[in-house]
């Protein structure tokens, strides 16, 4: 384990004194150990919580891609099949609708995958034609672009190398993490070492997570508002910025890509052409997306078709509660279907001027800006906005334009609806929810808040946990570990981390009595000043702790917090970890997969029955009806002639 690293190596002339800190330190570090092993993973639930964190963690370096296939497959690919199989068994004497459940397989099988292989298969095949910088962000290929056109030779006179571009850009990196007007030398120095530990393994996951835990270091030493940084952002311009580890991945493609196509251009052009090339790059991503989008779109339109030729002529799921001859009534697709209007036409288009100003608009923070950054691609992965365009222009439209007769429609906009809006909604605002709980249980942070949030009314704290892409988010795994371990680095030492969990609300003492180590240290510094630990509010705390900041009680008890692995790491990920795995693996395929096809079934069942009760109690028209009606027609004008 990491802690073992932690512990003091001190040479055997060392004096008796030194030895015995040595020794003490060592105590520390082994008793978190061992509240670490009896805090997070404990009793009955210790295997639970170990396959919470997995799932999370998978999800987490998966993104929506994992998340949301985790849910699609466990949650519609194989309940729906199964409950479709079931579909009005009592009404077919417990024969299996076999044509129902091959509709509701093709469907499901193959709306869900397409969303994002699709998208990955574009992307790999764009970056064997056009380059690596297919895969890299608009507004991170401008930025790039700024950086390497503005040092584009060496001091040698001859254009950079990657390692070259690497420095220059950490540079602006990590001024920008140190919020320095100009980069000081001693950052330079240190984006040197991270240029050339990512040119000598730029693949190596490890190396990685090591630069992005030291530059979240760095940031924490730097950051003055310890309470709303996150230490895991790298700023890169006012256009850009993303988690580091995102940013290492797009700075090492474009590199690959146009560092590379700029070497053996002459110096007196290369800055121009490193320009133009990024222009050429940026609209060429730009128009990457916009293509991507179309085709998945466009495949999509098909995916009714599809399932509805593997169903047959007629609706099966209808099968049992009408009479064959019924279910094959074109009468019963009474639903209006909307033909759009071809005949209007738009044919302006928009001018941007110049390749230049056209990347600018695009790449800037203008609301061209923003729309091009929402729709962006990145991998398998669909951001928030392109979910929804997908969700609704996608899946939605295309099913209900598509459905074979009125209750087929009415069957696809509850469930499909119901589904589109939980998985973009619902799954992430019940998160928050339980997050929140468990702050108030905990008193640990688990989710950020924007600055001011306190402060705001109950309406708008209420909407901005009701936000799906801002306001309150869960901390990512990376977060939690930047938040709670090594907490000496922040810049104000254990005042700092005490500012970081009051400004998010959290509640110290809480936080403070995980461990009795931790317990007792800040009990007997409260005690010191006549204060008990379990009454004493946040201000108490941080001000007793801040006081004694440079005492061997402080230097214990944040010794407890080096390890990334320690208990209050683990604490935050375990809780965070449990709902992110009970609402993927068990709560929306529990609704998703069983519940909503069982409410459809219910639903069309009790309309047709209402519909035939209504149809029965109208009253019957025989051929003796309408002959006696002729008959007293006729023995009326007879009368009325003979009067």
């Amino acid at each position: 384990m990491q802690v073992n690293r932690l512990s003091y190596n001190t040479p055997n002339r060392v004096g008796n004194n030194k030895n015995k800190k040595q020794n003490n330190n060592k105590s520390i570090l082994s008793n978190t150990t061992h509240a670490q092993n009896n805090t997070s993973f404990k009793g009955a639930f210790a295997g639970v919580d170990k396959f919470c964190l997995f799932i999370a963690d998978l999800i987490e370096n998966g993104g929506l891609f994992v998340s949301f296939t985790l849910q699609d497959m466990l949650g519609t690919n194989l309940p729906r099949p199964f409950m479709g199989l079931k579909r009005n068994s009592k009404e077919n004497h417990g024969e299996k609708n076999t044509k129902f459940a091959l509709k509701e397989l093709t469907r499901e099988m193959i709306t869900g995958p397409s969303m994002f292989i699709i998208p990955a298969i574009l992307i790999s095949a764009g970056k064997k034609l056009f380059g690596k910088a297919t895969e890299v962000p608009v507004k991170f290929i401008k930025s790039f672009g700024d950086i390497h056109a503005a040092h584009p030779l060496d001091e040698a006179g001859k254009a950079i190398s990657k390692t070259d571009f690497y420095k220059n850009t950490f540079t602006e990196i990590l001024k920008n993490a140190k919020s320095e007007e100009k980069a000081s030398e001693l950052t330079i120095k240190k984006a040197s070492e991270f240029a050339k530990k990512l040119s000598d393994v730029k693949n190596n996951k490890k190396i990685i997570t090591e630069l992005s835990d030291e530059f979240s270091t760095i940031v924490k030493n730097s950051a003055s508002d310890a309470a709303n940084v996150d230490f895991t952002k790298a700023v890169v311009s006012n256009r850009a910025a993303a988690p580091f580890k995102n940013v290492v991945s797009f700075m090492t493609s474009y590199a690959d890509d146009l560092v590379e196509k700029a070497k053996g251009k002459s110096p007196d052009s290369i800055k121009k052409y490193v320009s133009d090339l990024v222009n050429k790059k940026a609209i060429g991503r730009f128009g990457a997306n916009i293509f991507i989008y179309a085709v998945v779109l466009s495949f999509l339109q098909f995916v009714p078709k599809l399932y509805n030729k593997a169903e047959g002529k007629s609706n099966a799921g209808l099968k049992g509660l009408m009479k064959e001859e019924t279910l094959n009534d074109k009468n019963l697709d009474n639903h209006k279907k909307e033909q759009p209007d071809n005949n209007k036409t738009d044919k302006s288009k928009p001018s941007f001027g110049s390749a230049s100003s056209f990347v600018d608009k695009i790449s800037g923070n203008s609301i061209v800006g923003k729309i091009t950054n929402g729709i962006e691609f990145q991998g398998v992965n669909l951001s928030f906005p392109l979910l929804l365009g997908v969700m609704g222009f996608g899946i939605l439209f295309p099913r209900i334009k598509n459905a074979k007769d009125k209750y087929d429609k009415e069957e696809i906009i509850r469930r499909d609806a119901v589904t589109c809006a939980t998985m973009c909604f619902a799954e992430k605002e019940l998160r928050k929810a339980f997050s929140k709980y468990n702050e108030n249980k905990s008193g640990f942070v688990l989710a950020t808040k924007e600055k001011g949030f306190k402060d705001k009314n109950i309406f708008k704290r209420i909407f901005d946990y009701l936000r799906p892409i801002k306001g309150v988010q869960m901390l990512s795994s990376d977060q939690i570990i930047s938040k709670y371990s090594n907490i000496d680095k922040y810049k104000e030492g254990i005042k700092g981390f005490c500012d970081f969990i009051d400004g998010q609300g959290g509640n110290l003492s809480k936080v403070f009595s995980l461990t009795d180590e931790s317990k007792t240290i800040v009990s007997d510094l409260l005690k010191k000043e006549g204060k008990e630990l379990s009454v004493s509010d946040n201000n108490t705390i941080r001000e007793v702790l801040s006081k004694a900041k440079d005492s061997d009680e402080i230097k214990k008890l944040t010794d407890l917090f080096k390890n990334k692995n320690n208990p209050w790491v683990q604490k935050a990920k375990t809780i965070n970890s449990r709902f992110t795995a009970f609402s993927v693996l068990v709560l929306v395929p529990v609704f998703l997969g069983f519940m909503l096809p069982w409410i459809n079934e219910k639903t069309t069942k009790k309309r047709i029955n209402m519909e035939n009760q209504n149809n029965n109690s109208a009253p019957k028209v025989t051929e003796f009806d309408i002959q006696k009606a002729k008959s007293d027609s006729v023995f009326s004008d007879i009368t009325l002639k003979t009067k």
